[in-house]
């Protein structure tokens, strides 16, 4: 019985019932709540919660195990923020010398909100993509499965968002499930990750003024306007599902993958191990 909820697959399944479980009976509270933040904290919590349950008792893992160290916090967390907004500042120039993208500054005002809205929903999917669906595929998979995997749920996941489409969603699995999975291989912690894709979100959004993957914001930094092929710009959907993020990320993703290697970070599957 110990062997059984200790197996990774085991712990996976009863994380996700947990938190399931829980959030859907917490669901008349968070929309009591009319509050994004409150919702997206509660949410966090909850995952959190029924993480750090299920993995102390079924395997002694603690906070750090689950990917929250507290050496190399801060570093990583804000080491990612600035990775995340250099690598959307890139997309904007490149778009922005394409004559694809104009943009007016507006105010400062929306920026100090949706630094706590972009970092609790960074700490949310990277703890439910990254440190519990990829470290737990990992260990029965190991590191290149559970990459391939990670991606096409994390992609899937954003297919209901608006104006998504097929593409739009292996961009993002492209972009981001490939790019923040390898960030965690390279740190073995989610602080670099969540740093990447809050700083992503953040300049994408908040600052820039562009869509979060369908999501349109209007309290901005700058008031942008977004005019060219579709290809080029990701249309509704925003710069995502256009070729020059893919392409940014994609090269970020081959940066960091060459250090994972170089650093021997790969996880072998299960199988092998035991042979």
């Amino acid at each position: 019985m110990k062997n059984f909820l200790a197996f990774p697959l085991t712990r996976l399944i009863l994380i996700v019932v947990l938190f399931s479980a829980a959030a859907y009976a917490l669901t008349p509270l968070a929309l009591r709540m009319h509050s994004l933040i409150l919702g997206e904290a509660m949410l966090l919590a909850i995952l959190l919660a029924a993480t750090l349950v299920v993995e102390y008792f079924c395997a002694q893992q603690t906070l750090a195990d689950v990917g929250f160290p507290s050496t190399g916090a801060i570093g990583g967390l804000f080491g990612g923020l600035l990775v995340g907004a250099v690598l959307f500042s890139v997309v904007i120039a490149v778009l922005t010398l394409t004559h694809c993208y104009t943009a007016s500054f507006q105010s400062w005002n929306p920026l100090l909100p949706a630094l706590a809205v972009f970092l609790f929903v960074a700490l949310f999917e990277e703890l439910l993509f990254r440190g519990v669906l990829f470290r737990l595929i990992e260990k029965m998979t190991g590191t290149w499965i559970a990459l391939v995997l990670s991606a096409v749920l994390f992609g899937a996941i954003h297919i209901r968002n608006p104006h998504a489409s097929i593409f739009s969603s292996l961009a993002i699995a492209l972009e981001a499930g490939v790019l923040l999975a390898l960030a965690y291989v390279l740190t073995r912690s989610l602080w670099f990750a969540i740093g990447i894709h809050w700083g992503w979100n953040l300049f994408e959004g908040s600052i820039f003024g562009t869509q979060v993957s369908g999501g349109e914001f209007t309290a901005t930094v700058f008031h942008s306007k977004m005019d060219g092929p579709t290809w080029l710009t990701g249309g509704s959907f925003g710069p995502e599902a256009g070729v020059v993020a893919l392409i940014v990320c994609v090269a970020a993703a081959l940066i960091v993958g060459a250090l994972v290697i170089r650093r021997r970070r790969i996880i072998s599957p299960m199988w092998l191990k035991s042979t």
